[in-house]
């Protein structure tokens, strides 16, 4: 027999579990983090301007990059 709509609705369903996470050993676990080492301000601000002395010299080579390929002729018309 087939059940009506009814009667699939008032069914009793026992609840499901939620799934269960796997115990993992302690040595499993991130690490804790390190403390970063002090830096002084002057130093700081020294690498930085590296780094942006840096950044502008790809940009730069980019520059140049864009402008030779810009003015290459295409190879197909």
């Amino acid at each position: 027999m087939s059940k009506s709509k009814e009667e699939e609705k008032t069914e009793y369903r026992p609840p499901v579990p939620p799934p269960m996470r796997p115990e993992r050993p302690e040595e499993w676990r991130w690490p804790s983090p390190t403390p970063m080492p002090t830096i002084p301000a002057e130093d700081v601000s020294r690498l930085l301007k590296q780094i942006l002395d840096r950044l502008d010299a790809i940009e730069k080579r980019l520059e140049k990059i864009e402008k030779a390929l810009t003015e290459k002729q295409p190879l197909f018309p």
